[in-house]
């Protein structure tokens, strides 16, 4: 396993600052990885797509409350129905039920979602850092990882952090992105 030291970049012009500035302070090309990371949600881990087979911190009520919202979209819909209903047969009924049952489910499950909390995080459940352009330097050679730590920090990375995971042919083969990194 190797050491590694990354950093997630908001601006392509400052991830490219760094870049030049690990090759100004003896850097090579299998030391450096540059490379994008999608936004939560959105790495395609699961084979449905996603990142987790279950569901997200931040949506972990949302089932329920859609269920509740198609309830009450539905009866509201067939009230709606039987009072348009003018000259019409039945079906207006069961197409407004309809139409209520999908907007009450969709609402319900709106009013329920929202950013995770890192302390509610769970492997079934997790709380994902944001997406960017992420430079990962693989440190394993003796004083390299300050100095890489300060050149990320210098040209405004966020989320510095530390991590082990194999590194071959200039790359960082085993990069999960929901894994947390540990702190610098």
């Amino acid at each position: 396993m190797s050491r590694i030291v990354c950093g997630r970049f908001d601006r392509t012009v400052d991830a490219d600052a760094a870049l030049a500035a690990l090759a100004r302070e003896g850097f090579t090309d299998n030391d450096i990885d540059s490379f994008y990371v999608g936004p939560p949600g959105q790495h395609d881990m699961t084979p449905v797509g996603g990142d987790s087979p279950h569901s997200s911190a931040g949506s972990r009520q949302a089932g329920v409350a859609a269920a509740i919202g198609a309830v009450i979209g539905a009866l509201v819909g067939l009230a709606a129905g039987w009072v348009l209903q003018l000259e019409q047969n039945g079906i207006t009924w069961l197409l407004a039920a309809g139409l209520g049952a999908y907007i009450g489910s969709f609402a319900g499950a709106m009013s329920r979602v929202r950013g995770g909390r890192r302390r509610e995080a769970t492997v079934e459940h997790p709380v994902e850092p944001r997406g960017g352009r992420m430079i990962a330097v693989n440190v394993d050679r003796l004083g390299t990882e300050s100095r890489a730590v300060a050149i990320l920090r210098q040209h405004r990375a966020r989320n510095v952090g530390r991590a082990e995971g194999e590194w071959r042919d200039g790359s960082w083969r085993d990069f999960d992105p929901r894994a947390p990194l540990a702190t610098v």
